[in-house]
């Protein structure tokens, strides 16, 4: 190589880049959800140098495609996942696995697999369990998420009463502890009663970042009373955890007194104590576990313990190990050739895969080799671990460090013509850079350079060597077998093939060629020229042919020595010859040479440390000199070994004086000569006895501890390890330890491993260790095993009878001695009683004590301790002893609150008898069973069972000592309904006497049924006809105030439904109109009360009967056929318009000019028609109509279209006169059959018999009806002949008759005209002309065939020469008209006979039926024909009219889809000849239906303080659906009105309103029968739930002309007031006085007794009931009956309303009735017989629930008769009960102005007094009510009726 050469090399390698490994810097993680709403992006980041290309490979290892708007890979790593819906969802994209690729040239890794998850969007809720905690205990609250969601979802704060709870504390010393591997439970200890609050939690969704709030939920911490065993209410049953991350177990129980906590961990088969430690800590409840192992995992139970009992429960826990891999060593450089190994580590079980440069290689080892180390190899190795659905990767790599050159690009076999340049290079690479050698036929390059051959080399970008070969200008003597070889330290490459040039054979000279015998040969003649026939090679003369001797000649020429042996060598000839003859041929001389041949030798394989030792490694055969060289572990032996080497010339010495261990390793002799190198290797083993590490110790460890006795040693081979133990007293005696036995494990450092400890395990072990080197060690040690004090259980439970004996056994176990001692409630037992005794046993296992009680008491109760301890330990057990007897009953029972169906009772706790109270018996029965009169009958009455762990504690004072109330729901009730409840406690010894009874009054709810056998029938085209049956009168619950009917067509939404209410209970049937026609509708109904709407029936779907199409045909089009037909097309109405099934469609038509008003009908069946024989340029009206079986439907607008014109008719008729000697006059009448628009006619003329003619033209003229044309220059004497025809643009038509005439001078008086019929209706202007023709000129006279005045002085007639005009035609001038002309030659008359056509008389229309949606008409035929009627219909405050055409036969008609209870105005024309009539009488009609009706009052309106409810279901729509319900609300000092539009016929709440305020309201209902405003004045309650007095004045209506509808009392209330009035005065005058005055009064004590008192109103009363019905009464004092409904007052003047237009004040009494809430048989409570408190607000007595006041009073609700006309005639109606004060529930308002008269409070007579007294100004409000004021008690007294 030339020196400009090498320093390109050199200055290449120089500048070569230096490579830094791979590494990713950001990794995608294992697993990826992500939201469909809000998509993701991950990164990817690696490291490298050169800088790494980063790629995405999907699942499959191919690069990702990008997916527009799903999914893209950024250039800068970042994969892209886009938004998408629900339809865009692809597994391929969102349920798939990804990896990120980086690479460079250095190699390429892959990142772990990421697994991605898309979660569709959906709704989700958080919610708070909280349990119920008792104070100095725990209570615990958890939140959890929806299930779909809940594993993406983060629990981020508390909230108490609305803020952010603080000092939340995750450690085990604070009162708020958060624990859970979610943190989704929040641990209260030490619970409060201050801590009962409502909480909420606050969680958030970690892939959108929405956050959501839970409602809250209310924690309730009670006072312990009576005594319990622990219970638990939860535990972290399974958790989670990452290992390293902390985790809360919790575990929270309820008992009485409050429970100790202890945590245990389940070890071995054994429950050990969990101590607090750096990681573990223990606080009651909570157990903490920081930083998180693996070992950690497993069960943890937690033990809740009181003194009368435990319960445990088990927490599993579950340490998820990260998943961990790395690779040693990291970096390798290997030369080529070499061996490398990579070691993968993986924390934890999991399957490993490896990977090179990101494609799989080897198996699934965690050791990776790779042998014979080459060029491929280089590049990123990869281990890969996979546990489940996490992986983990770490990367290594593998660089090359001095390796054999490798030839990269070579050149080919060529062949050339002399004279081009050429180029020939070859690149290699290897480390160091290899240099390239160029030879020609095995000659270097530089010894056969020319000024024609350069060679060049450098580094190229990427690291390889690059050289070329360049000969300028290619000559014959350039050819030969060129070789490129690559070199370097390690190794060599080449590449050889030939360069043919044409040109004459010849052959090189070359040097000696040396090969190596053993070794395949191949030399090749160095010849050149081209083409060559043969090459031949000789040897001492002879051929050497492919198949003799040793050495053979190759196909191609070369010489092959196979293997070269000594005897090869010599010279060799090489003769080739070329095609045309020519040939060369020279000497090679061949020299043979011999490597070296290394004999055997091995080392002594029994050494030890110490001894000395040499080994020979010698020749046998080779060239001389022979060098050698010796290694160790392929390395030069180290010289700190002191190892000798002596050589000589054809061996060497290895001495070695001392071996030791370090000597061991593989030894290696390399001979090297001139042919090759060639090496023997070697193991020296250096066997070592075993010695001590770790000396074996003594050990003692605790019973069910872990016994560890540690042995280790150290030796070569490795010593093995193995333990023995001892099963007697001699050294013989020992056995070895079985693995077989799970409790001995030997670890890998060869220590001893016993768990749990055990008795048996106690005794001598040896440890023994053997390598076969010398006699082994061996070492006994004692192992001993200390039981310390301890009970089998830690506690039991034990109950007896009270006076019965208790014996409590301690059994205690555990290394003598052993002490035990008893205790009780922590106080030593008192032995010095006769009733306590103890006893013990010992035994060689432990000690028994037995501790007796005989005549057990209550005060024994409690816990005993039997404590036992020795030298080792300590331990107790409690005993848990419950003297046990029956309960008391429970007391103070009362109503806590009741509603619908259920009611909350609550009492206080009696003592338990020491026994659990498992259940509380409550019995229940109807008050006012008619099978019960007794009222304190309770036999056979219904009992419930009240688990009690379903009875809630409250505490309603912070006073721990006060005492805790008792409450549960009770379910199941009957609406309405008032129930006698009583209470008893029930443990395990038995059953408590029953408390008190309580009442109880359900309230009303909206009926739970629908009514019965509903029932739908199409009545009509658009009219459904429904019908139902009312539903059970127990579903009613409550008094039925109606119906609603709802409706929508099927498949609509839900906002077309449509509804109709019917008022009423009786109302059982509704017609649903105006529906679409032949529409299929979903039907259903309800039945509301007061309170609402019950369920709906089943939707029944009904179809509406067919009718005619709603609209008529579209784009109707017509064109001209033909002269006589026309081509009509349409298209069909709209599918929704079509009322049924098209049958087929109708072409109606008629000629627009034709006055007889025939009208043609043709029927078709498709789209298209085509209307034949029709007239000739005719111009027609065509309208379409749709036809169903129904009919046809209404007509399209008409169009029209005219026929083509044609040649027209011969004229009608022809006169030829004389006129003169030459003249003739030729008259006509155009045709009868125009067939178009006649342009002129010709007349025709000619000589009799002679065929040329003339003929003249003549103009047509619309307005003319006869034509005339003087035919002049004619001959005298001569016949002519006469003819005429008509043109049109299609040309001339027919001839007419031909006539013929002669001119003559004396021509006779001859008519033109021509007489005819003319018909024309009355009124019209009618012109007659008389033309003549004669000489002289005639003389022309008119007359008449009737008798009247001459026609000249008729003023009517206009006579003008030969034209009469009659200006108006009327019956009077029709007549014939006759004209008459005469000459001295003739006379001649011609007479018109002239008609008036009258039309028709004025119809008469009337109503024949009417229905919400329709109305039918009907008439009388006419008395003269008609062709066609005209009927007209307007609402009746509309001006525009709607116009429909009938035909001249119908004499009905049905107006369809009209508005419901809408008025109209109709008329009809009939239509003839002689036009249209006048229009019929209008008639006025109406649809069914009308306007909406204003609801009561007292069934419309509800308050509470802040809010009102409106009933609307109540507002009657009066047969015609309501569209709109707008709502305004003021109050009296406020000037706007607050207004929303409601949908009809459902119930409204209407809050923000401000408490004890009066208000306006105003509703406003429209239907399509108008609009009604009803107002009503409301007012809300206080605070505390009371009523407020009225105004003295109310504000004045809304005004503006509205239609106002106030609940005022009817004329008939108040008549029927009057008489009950006179009747009681009358009854009280005749019955004595004492039978009122002894009554319930508010100055009576409560405390009388009550049964004299009921028996004295039994005697005295009259029944009133609100049941309609007549029922036979059962006894004799009830049979005369008055009819009074519940909640209605009878007012004798004017009511509210008259009040509020300021019409005065009312001055009549009032009766009220008291309210009730359902209309099922209810009899009144008996009376409580204990005084209750105020706020038992369900409880009253007879005489206050039955109780009717005649007052004055402006009240304007209703009298409402109750549709309960079955119910029992002698049940009464118990009131609504008033709610607590603490409680805002909805009260029906019946009296805007008046307190309502149900009140449920029982409270003292006193009370009620001071009560009535502060309230009593509500009731007298009016402005003249001041004159009541002296009457007022007095009234009320002698008003008030006991029922």
């Amino acid at each position: 190589m030339t020196r400009a050469a090498l320093l390109t090399v050199l200055l290449a390698v120089s500048a070569a880049p230096a490579w830094s490994q791979l590494m990713f810097l950001m990794e995608p993680p294992a697993r990826l959800a992500f939201s469909n709403s809000t998509g993701a992006r991950v990164a990817c980041a690696a490291h490298g140098t050169p800088p790494p290309v980063m790629s995405w490979l999907g699942e499959d290892g191919a690069l990702l495609t990008d997916i527009p708007g799903l999914r893209g890979a950024l250039p800068n790593g970042t994969l892209w996942l886009g938004a998408f819906s629900a339809a865009q969802y692809r597994s391929d994209v969102h349920a798939a696995t990804y990896r990120c690729r980086a690479a460079s040239s250095v190699g390429a890794i892959l990142s772990r697999d990421m697994r991605v998850e898309a979660v569709m969007d959906e709704s989700w809720e958080v919610r708070v369990q909280a349990t119920h905690g008792v104070t100095g205990g725990a209570a615990v609250l958890t939140c959890a998420a929806s299930t779909p969601v809940r594993a993406h979802v983060t629990l981020t704060r508390w909230f108490r009463d609305g803020e952010p709870l603080t000092h939340v504390s995750a450690e085990a010393g604070g009162r708020y502890i958060v624990a859970g591997s979610r943190g989704d439970v929040l641990v209260v200890r030490d619970a409060r009663p201050d801590d009962t609050s409502s909480y909420s939690c606050e969680a958030q969704h970690t892939l959108t970042g929405e956050k959501r709030r839970s409602a809250s939920a209310l924690l309730a911490v009670s006072h312990p009373s009576g005594s319990m065993a622990p219970r638990m209410l939860m535990i972290s049953e399974d958790e989670t955890v990452v290992q390293g991350g902390d985790i809360r177990l919790v575990c929270c129980a309820i008992g009485s007194p409050p429970p100790t906590y202890s945590w245990f961990r389940h070890s071995n088969g054994r429950l050990s104590p969990v101590a607090n430690s750096i990681r573990i800590s223990v606080s009651d409840q909570v157990l903490i576990i920081r930083r998180a192992q693996p070992a950690d995992a497993g069960v943890w139970t937690c033990r809740a313990h009181n003194q009368y009992g435990e319960q445990r429960r088990d927490a599993r826990l579950t340490v998820r190990a990260r998943l961990v891999a790395s690779i040693h060593p990291q970096l390798q450089v290997a030369n080529s050739g070499s061996s490398v190994m990579f070691n993968c580590s993986v924390e934890g079980e999991a399957r490993v895969r490896w990977l090179h440069d990101g494609v799989p290689v080897g198996g699934g080892e965690r050791t990776l080799r790779v042998h014979g180390v080459v060029r491929a190899h280089r590049g990123m190795y990869q281990c890969v671990a996979e546990r489940d659905m996490d992986s983990a990767q770490a990367a290594a790599e593998l660089r090359l460090g001095d390796t054999a050159p490798e030839l990269h690009y070579t050149f080919i076999e060529q062949a050339l013509h002399p004279g081009p340049a050429l180029a020939m290079h070859c690149a290699a690479s290897g480390s160091p850079p290899p240099r390239f050698t160029w030879l020609l036929d095995m000659q270097p390059i530089e010894e056969l350079n020319t000024p024609q051959r350069t060679i060049s080399q450098f580094m190229s970008a990427n690291g390889e060597v690059v050289s070329y070969l360049n000969i300028s200008s290619v000559r014959p003597e350039d050819g030969g077998r060129y070789t490129c070889r690559a070199h370097n330290s390690r190794g060599a490459a080449e590449h050889s093939t030939r360069l043919n040039v044409y040109g004459h054979p010849s052959i090189r000279s070359v040097g000696p060629v040396r090969v190596v015998a053993g070794v395949n040969a191949t030399v090749y003649c160095p010849y050149s020229g081209f083409p060559i026939s043969e090459i031949v090679w000789q040897r001492g003369g002879m051929d050497l042919t492919p198949s003799g001797g040793r050495a053979l000649s190759g196909m191609g020429g070369e010489l092959l020595l196979w293997p070269a042996e000594p005897a090869d060598a010599g010279v060799y000839s090489c003769r080739v010859t070329a095609p045309s003859g020519q040939y060369a041929q020279k000497d090679i001389q061949i020299f043979v040479r011999n490597p070296p041949k290394i004999s055997g030798f091995t080392f002594p394989p029994d050494l030890v440390e110490g001894s000395s030792i040499q080994v020979l490694c010698g020749i046998t055969s080779g060239d001389k000199p022979v060098y050698f060289s010796w290694l160790k572990d392929g390395q030069h032996i180290p010289s700190n070994l002191q190892v000798q080497e002596k050589s000589l010339d054809e061996f060497s010495f290895l001495i070695f004086s001392h071996v030791t261990s370090k000597h061991s390793g593989e030894y290696t002799c390399v001979a090297t000569n001139s042919a090759a190198d060639v090496n023997h290797t070697a193991r020296l083993a250096v066997k070592v006895a075993p010695s001590w590490v770790y000396e074996p110790q003594d050990v003692s460890a605790l019973l069910g501890t872990q016994i560890l006795a540690h042995c280790a040693t150290k030796g070569y081979p490795e010593p093995r390890i193995t333990w023995l133990k001892g099963h007697g007293s001699g050294v013989n005696d020992f056995r070895q330890v079985s693995n077989l036995d799970l409790q001995y494990s030997i670890l890998l450092n060869g220590s001893l491993s016993i768990s749990p400890a055990a008795h048996h395990h106690e005794g001598q072990y040896m440890c023994r260790a053997e390598n076969g080197i010398g006699r082994g060690l061996s070492k006994i040690i004692t192992v001993s095993v200390n039981e310390p004090a301890h009970f089998e259980f830690s506690s039991r439970n034990m109950t007896v009878k009270r006076t019965g004996q208790a014996t409590m056994v301690c059994e205690a176990r555990g290394d003598p001695p052993l002490a035990l001692q008893w205790t009780h409630n922590m106080k030593r037992v008192d032995l010095t009683t006769y009733r306590v005794s103890v006893s013990e046993k010992r035994s060689d296992s432990g000690v028994s004590s037995q501790l007796n009680i005989a005549h057990a008491e209550r005060h024994d109760s409690g816990v005993y301790r039997c404590r036992a301890e020795n030298a080792y330990g300590r331990d107790e057990l409690l005993i848990y002893l419950a003297v046990q007897e029956f309960p008391e009953a429970p007391r103070g029972l009362f109503v806590e609150r009741s509603d619908t169906r259920g009611a909350t009772i609550a009492w206080r706790r009696g003592y338990d008898g020491n026994a659990r109270v498992r259940v509380y018996r409550l019995q229940y029965r109807v008050v006012g069973d008619r099978h019960r009169p007794d009222s304190n009958d309770w036999t056979d009455a219904p009992t419930r069972e009240m688990p009690a762990d379903r009875v809630y504690e409250k505490q309603e004072t912070s006073d721990p000592n006060a005492e805790t109330t008792l409450e549960y729901r009770v379910e199941g009730l009957r609406p309405a309904t008032a129930y006698a409840l009583r209470l008893a406690a029930v443990n395990a010894i038995g059953d408590s006497d029953y408390s008190e009874s309580v009442i109880v009054q359900t309230k009303e709810e909206a009926p739970s049924e629908p009514p019965h056998n509903v029932n739908v029938q199409a009545t009509a085209p658009g009219e459904l006809f429904i019908k139902w049956e009312a539903p059970p009168q127990d579903s009613w619950n409550g008094q039925l105030l109606g119906y609603v009917v709802t409706w929508r067509e099927a498949g609509a939404s839900d906002n077309a439904t449509r509804a109709l209410t019917a008022s009423g209970w009786g109302a059982t049937s509704a017609t649903l109109a105006p529906l679409r026609t032949h529409a299929h509708y979903d039907v259903r109904i309800r039945a509301f009360n007061a309170v609402g709407a019950g369920p709906a029936s089943a939707p029944l779907t009904a179809t509406t009967l067919e009718g005619v199409p709603e609209a008529a045909p579209q784009r109707v089009r017509c064109e001209a056929l033909s002269a006589q037909s026309l081509r009509v097309w349409w298209e069909p109405p709209p599918p929704s318009l079509r009322g049924g099934v098209l049958l087929g469609y109708e072409v109606v038509y008629e000629a627009v000019d034709d006055t007889s008003g025939q009208v043609e009908t043709r029927r078709a069946g498709g789209t298209e028609a085509v209307l034949q024989s029709l007239h000739r340029a005719a111009n027609y009206s065509l309208v379409l109509r749709a036809r169903t079986a129904a009919g046809p439907g209404p007509p399209s607008s008409p169009i029209t279209c005219t026929t083509h014109e044609d040649i027209p008719g011969a004229p009608a008729d022809i006169k030829a006169l004389a006129n003169s000697e030459s003249t003739i006059i030729v008259s006509w009448l155009p045709p009868a059959q125009r067939n178009g628009r006649i342009k002129h006619y010709t007349v025709y003329s000619r000589p009799q018999r002679v065929s040329p003619h003339n003929h003249l033209m003549v103009i047509h003229k619309d307005e003319e009806e006869e034509f005339f044309a003087e035919i002049r220059g004619l001959q005298e004497h001569t016949l002519y002949e006469f003819w005429v025809t008509a043109a049109t643009a299609s040309g001339e038509g027919e001839m007419s008759a031909i006539v013929a005439r002669t001119p003559t001078p004396r021509a006779p008086a001859k008519i033109l005209s021509f007489g005819r019929r003319i018909l024309t209706a009355e009124g019209s202007r009618v012109r007659l002309r008389c033309a003549a023709a004669g000489s002289p000129t005639p003389l022309r006279v008119w007359s008449r065939a009737r008798p009247a005045p001459p026609l000249a002085i008729d003023p009517r007639i206009v006579v003008k020469d030969q034209i009469i005009v009659i200006q108006k035609l009327d019956r009077s001038l029709a007549d014939n008209y006759t004209c008459t002309v005469s000459n001295p030659w003739g006379e001649e008359r011609v007479t018109w006979e002239v008609r008036a056509l009258s039309p028709v008389p004025r119809p008469s229309i009337r109503l024949a039926g009417a229905a919400p949606a329709r109305l039918s008409l009907a008439w009388d035929a006419p008395p003269s024909p008609v062709h066609s009627y005209t009927l007209e219909w307007t609402r009746a405050n509309e001006a525009s009219w709607a116009v429909t055409r009938l035909p001249g036969e119908v004499r009905t008609h049905t107006l369809e889809r009209l508005a419901c209870g809408a008025a109209y105005r109709v008329r009809l024309r009939a239509h003839n000849a002689a036009g249209p009539s006048e229009p019929s009488d209008e008639l006025v009609v109406s649809t069914k239906g009308g306007l909406s009706k204003a609801a009561a009052e007292k069934d419309l309106i509800t308050t509470n303080s802040t809010c009102v409810r409106l009933n609307l279901l109540t507002w009657d729509s009066n047969g015609c659906p309501l569209s709109q319900l707008q709502v305004s609300i003021r109050g009296f000092d406020e000037s706007g009105w607050r207004s929303g539009a409601v949908a009809p016929a459902e119930p409204l709440v209407w809050c923000d309103l401000n408490p004890a305020t009066w208000y306006h309201l105003k509703v406003v209902a429209t239907s399509s029968a108008g609009t009604t405003v009803g107002t009503y004045y409301f007012s809300t309650l206080t605070e505390e739930g009371e009523r407020i007095p009225a105004p003295a004045h109310f504000p004045p209506g809304s005004g503006g002309g509205e239609h106002t509808t106030l609940v005022m009392a009817g004329t008939g209330c108040a008549l029927l007031t009057a008489l009950l009035l006179l009747a009681i005065l009358a009854w009280r005058r005749s019955e004595p006085a004492s039978c009122f005055r002894k009554g319930y009064e508010p100055g009576e004590a409560e405390d009388k007794a009550i049964e004299p008192r009921e028996n004295r109103s039994r005697n005295c009363q009259q029944v009133y009931t609100s049941s309609p019905g007549k029922q036979p009464p059962p006894s004799k004092e009830q049979q005369e009956m008055y009819e009074i409904s519940p909640y209605a007052t009878f007012s004798m003047s004017g009511g509210a309303a008259t009040a509020a237009r300021g019409g005065g004040a009312a001055t009549g009494a009032t009766l009220r009735t008291f309210g009730r809430a359902e209309p099922a048989p209810l009899a009144a409570a008996p009376p409580p017989t204990k005084q209750r408190s105020l706020t038992n607000a369900d409880e009253y007595t007879l005489s206050r629930a039955m109780t009717l006041l005649v007052r004055r009073s402006e009240s304007d609700s209703d009298s409402s008769g109750s549709p309960c006309a079955e119910c029992t005639s002698g049940s009464y109606r118990v009131p609504q009960t008033t709610p607590k004060v603490a409680e805002e529930v909805f009260r029906a308002v019946t009296d805007s102005s008046a307190e309502s008269a149900s009140t449920g409070d029982a409270r003292s007579l006193s009370a009620r007094a001071h009560d009535k007294a502060r309230r009593r100004p509500r009731r007298h409000h009016a402005p003249q009510a001041t004159r009541y004021q002296q009457r007022q008690e007095q009234e009320r007294r002698d008003f008030t009726i006991h029922v």
